[in-house]
């Protein structure tokens, strides 16, 4: 029954994850969002909520390996959406042709993977252990950064459109991409329709809820059929729960690319893997017994450092901007492939040992 209910709710996220992008690009096109922000921002917290549910829930069973496996093995699905989503935007590398700020969102998200899994690393050998309750001080140090990466991509974002022209604010990507948007919408009405704005918004929270809910759905069944193989929890959770969790970030992608809002399509992967381990701090508040860190597998540091690795190369795709392809992708998202698969054959082989 399960399999049923796991197939019903991908099917349920494909098609409100299709809606969420088109709102997205309303919305980015109504407001002084921008495209940037509204995938790194608000797409990519809606997307991340079936992980923060799973994980919530993995570690409220006694399985906090899963929880853990779940964030990273997303943080390095998502970084593989690139690739995957470059086959459906043509020749060359996606990375090419989107704005240079989301290196800012990609390097908070190294820096943030980077201390959880410091935290992995020495807490077990109680070096600066420090905790509140039972909660680890680097929980609380993870937490005021997202607040303080979340607060600079919007500074930044505001500087950013202070320094473009009155002409190219007025010729910018929101009445480019409005054009190709799946809600209809004219350049007269992304003006002058505040009914445009609101039906946008209505749309978005709608399409937001049945992601949720659906999401919630897909990593409780991908949670039993996991169970159901055999395998370790680490492997569990970093590759099915993972990769069922991380279908909204997918979707809502692909929806991004096919209607040209390319900056909401990586805005939404690289914010969604700064929430992600967000959902850590959350995690140890679950996790009474104490800090989580203690206990959790040492394996995790192997997909932690991967997802770490897949992000600078997305770093390095954004600055250095090379035409050169192999096929129709571009170098830096094949090289991101590779890494994917390399990674989850090394904790395949960890984990049947």
């Amino acid at each position: 029954m399960e399999y049923i209910w796991f197939m019903v709710s991908a099917l349920l996220v494909i098609l409100a994850g299709n809606r969420l992008s088109a709102h997205g690009d309303s919305l980015a096109a109504h407001t002084k969002l921008g495209h940037g922000l509204v995938g790194g921002i608000l797409i990519a917290s809606v997307t991340s909520l079936p992980e923060l549910a799973s994980s919530i829930s993995a570690t409220m069973i006694g399985a906090p390996d899963i929880a853990f496996g779940n964030v990273y093995g997303s943080n390095a699905f998502n970084l593989m959406i690139l690739a995957i989503v470059d086959l459906f935007q043509g020749k060359g590398s996606l990375l090419q042709i989107v704005r240079d700020s989301h290196i800012l969102t990609a390097m908070f998200g190294i820096l943030l993977t980077g201390i959880s899994m410091l935290a992995i690393w020495i807490t077990p050998y109680e070096v600066f252990d420090i905790t509140i309750g039972w909660v680890s001080g680097y929980s609380i140090l993870i937490l005021f950064l997202y607040l303080f990466s979340a607060f600079l991509m919007v500074r930044y974002e505001e500087k950013t459109r202070q320094r473009l022209p009155e002409e190219s604010k007025a010729n910018s990507e929101k009445d480019r991409n409005l054009e190709l948007s799946g809600c209809n919408l004219d350049k007269q009405q992304a003006i002058h329709g505040k009914n445009a704005l609101k039906k946008a918004v209505k749309g978005f929270i709608l399409s937001g809820i049945v992601i949720v809910g659906a999401g919630i759905l897909l990593s409780v069944n991908a949670d039993v059929i996991a169970k159901n193989t055999g395998l370790g929890q680490t492997f569990v959770g970093t590759l099915l729960v993972a990769g069922a969790t991380s279908l909204p970030e997918l979707v809502a992608a692909i929806a991004a690319i096919r209607i040209g809002a390319y900056d909401m399509a990586v805005g939404n992967v690289l914010g969604s893997n700064i929430f992600n381990i967000l959902i850590l701090v959350v995690t140890d508040l679950a996790y009474v017994s104490g800090s989580v860190y203690q206990v959790v597998s040492m394996q995790h540091i192997l997909t932690a450092g991967t997802a770490m690795i897949l992000s600078s190369i997305a770093v390095i795709g954004l600055f250095y901007r090379s035409k050169r392809t192999i096929l129709t992708l571009g170098w830096d998202t094949v090289a991101i492939l590779i890494g994917y698969v390399t990674m989850m054959f090394a904790l395949f082989k960890i984990s049947v040992k």
